[in-house]
């Protein structure tokens, strides 16, 4: 097959949409499936990324800065054209549009459609990101935009619905948009961690001391809070539960931050003031799976993860999650099973079932030894099939002159 793929960005930005396209490019590659690759670039930087396999074409999109990640980029009008020409020169079966509505906020249209549809092509779109739920994050004016969500995710359906198909990694999310409108969804469990970077087996004794000069981690369980420090990932929620957890656990508990963002200095500012807590800032992708396997659990408060890669990445890790009942994050985390979840917001409710972690072995023991059971259920290959099946079939049937039952 010879496939188009635009996404919204690529390594070595690190987020859920680059890793995952990555995923797929390179298994497209190996299998000897025809590739372009079509993502946005620093405007006076649009060279090939790192780390492609030679086969796939690259194309970069000239973008602007976007967002509150650092090296976040997304295209500008002036990308239409180049993936006009692109797309012309390479002939594909099929075009497959990573977060489209993103895309679509810098380019001023819908990327690939319109030639899709000149064409005959069939064109699939996948449903990444929840943006409506990040509207007002962190913000005193958040509970304002409560009424506004609901027309932003109809519209958001509207988009979505001029494709072919929409490919949803999350039953929860896909439930959701079918609610809001969405006809065309096809849901499966399309994401998945590298096993062999996110292992338990890499946990090792003096791991904190030997790699980060921190030996008093190695005598305690460690909690680790792992991604961008940015308001939409919770931080308003840890201001408050982090020092309730300081006097509820005392140094009987690490945390250990990793990320980095705009609100660095603040959260820096926050673990000055508690037990056994260290910022270590950006942690490059190739050793987060040490430092998961090393932790005895990993917290999340963000209440707007779709199917969260993190998470995926966590649990194959073989290290509990701790994260609020929202979003796709129920089809992930089974209360009990793998990891335990809390209300959403809610700063007493996440504290005790910490505690409960900490203060009981034969818990942990059992999350640990269900993560390790279920392993193989979150590799990549299983969910690169899936994703694969999926398109296959979009392609078939539009072949066929008709759309894909959703």
């Amino acid at each position: 097959m010879r496939i188009a793929i635009l996404s919204s960005g690529y390594l070595p930005v690190l987020d859920g949409v680059t890793v995952s396209v990555d995923a797929r490019v390179q298994r497209l590659a190996a299998r000897g499936h025809d590739v372009l690759l079509l993502a946005p670039r620093p405007a006076d930087d649009l060279r090939r990324p790192a780390g492609l396999p030679d086969g796939v074409v690259f194309v970069g999109l000239p973008g602007t800065p976007f967002g509150a990640a650092a090296g976040d980029i997304n295209p500008g009008p002036a990308a239409h054209a180049v993936i006009e020409q692109a797309l012309a020169a390479f002939h594909p079966d099929l075009i497959h549009v990573d977060e489209p509505e993103r895309l679509a906020w810098g380019i001023r249209r819908l990327p690939g459609l319109g030639f899709a549809r000149r064409h005959g092509i069939p064109a699939v779109a996948f449903f990444h990101t929840n943006f409506v739920d990040y509207w007002g994050q962190g913000s005193r004016l958040a509970p304002l935009l409560d009424p506004f969500k609901a027309v932003g995710w109809r519209l958001v359906t509207v988009l979505y619905n001029r494709f072919d198909a929409t490919l949803v990694p999350s039953a929860q999310t896909h439930r959701r948009l079918t609610g809001f409108g969405l006809r065309n969804g096809v849901c499966g469990r399309f994401n998945g961690a590298d096993t062999a970077r996110f292992s338990p087996a890499l946990r090792a004794p003096g791991y904190w001391g030997r790699n980060w000069g921190l030996p008093g981690l190695d005598d305690r369980p460690v909690m680790l809070i792992a991604g961008r420090l940015t308001p939409d990932k919770g931080w308003s929620s840890w201001d408050k539960a982090l020092p309730k957890l300081a006097r509820r656990l005392g140094d009987n508990l690490g945390l250990v931050i990793a990320g980095d963002g705009a609100l660095r200095p603040r959260v820096e500012r926050l673990a000055a003031t508690l037990p056994q807590a260290h910022v270590l800032g950006a942690v490059p992708h190739a050793d987060l799976g040490a430092l998961l396997a090393n932790s005895d659990a990993y917290a999340t408060f963000s209440r707007c993860e779709n199917a969260s890669l993190a998470i995926c990445e966590a649990l194959a890790g073989g290290v509990p999650v701790i994260a609020p009942r929202a979003g796709g994050i129920p089809g992930q985390v089974r209360h009990g099973e793998n990891g335990l979840l809390f209300a959403p917001g809610d700063v007493v409710d996440f504290v005790n079932q910490m505690a409960r972690l900490v203060e009981d072995k034969a818990l942990a023991a059992r999350l640990r030894g269900t993560l390790a059971a279920e392993r193989g259920m979150l590799d990549w290959e299983p969910a690169f099939e899936a994703w694969l099946d999926a398109v296959s079939r979009i392609a078939d049937a539009a072949g066929r002159g008709r759309r894909p039952p959703a």
